[in-house]
């Protein structure tokens, strides 16, 4: 009996937090459902006290608002209490950051090819002088780097597949300019038509 009530206060405690976190993030149920593959009839149902997530779930929620399992697991009576509490600087800023700071990394090295060859004579030929394409180069793979980190990170599958489109449409354009400008190989993009088709298939997945 005990027991039982026990749980049932936990329920309620985990639900009223998320609750809380969720509408402090300015999502919608749907929103936050997406993000961890649930829809919004599970969140709800966790934001109720009618069901509780896994640990799992619990310990990636945590990550993602920037607390602890355990600040889920308490209650908190005041707006100066989740503050006291929530980081000032949430996990998943941090890591966007870092593929921010890995985006520029990429930049800079596509600048320094681009400039070491500008001052080797032996490019300087307009036929040959194709270094600026690094350029090109560098936007796909930005785009490869940042939907593998929307998985990790963002937890958004929407997010993944856009940046999953761009990737594959700017390393065809790169392709094309680099290598086979000089040709009618426009057709070369419907390489990139079925990959799309399945990219949009796939947001259907659950």
């Amino acid at each position: 009996m005990f027991y039982d009530i026990y749980m049932e206060n936990l329920n309620k405690i985990i639900g009223n937090n998320l609750t809380y976190l969720r509408k402090k993030a300015g999502l919608t149920q749907l929103e936050f459902g997406e993000k961890f593959s649930y829809s919004d009839k599970t969140v709800s149902k966790w934001e109720q006290g009618d069901v509780v997530p896994s640990v799992e779930v619990l310990y990636d929620i945590a990550e993602f608002y920037g607390v602890s399992v355990d600040f889920i697991l308490n209650v908190h009576n005041t707006d100066a209490d989740f503050y006291s509490i929530v980081k000032k600087t949430p996990k998943f800023v941090s890591k966007l950051a870092i593929i921010s700071m890995i985006v520029m990394l990429l930049l800079t090295i596509a600048i320094t090819i681009h400039v070491a060859a500008y001052f080797d004579l032996r490019t300087w030929d307009p036929e040959l002088n194709r270094w600026w394409c690094a350029y090109l180069w560098f936007i796909p793979t930005s785009f490869l780097l940042i939907s593998f980190f929307s998985i990790k990170t963002f937890k958004s599958r929407k997010m993944m597949i856009a940046f999953i489109s761009c990737f594959v449409w700017t390393i065809l354009l790169a392709a094309y300019i680099t290598f086979l400008y000089k040709g009618n190989y426009w057709f070369l993009f419907f390489v990139g038509v079925p990959i799309q088709a399945a990219l949009i298939l796939f947001r259907f997945i659950k």
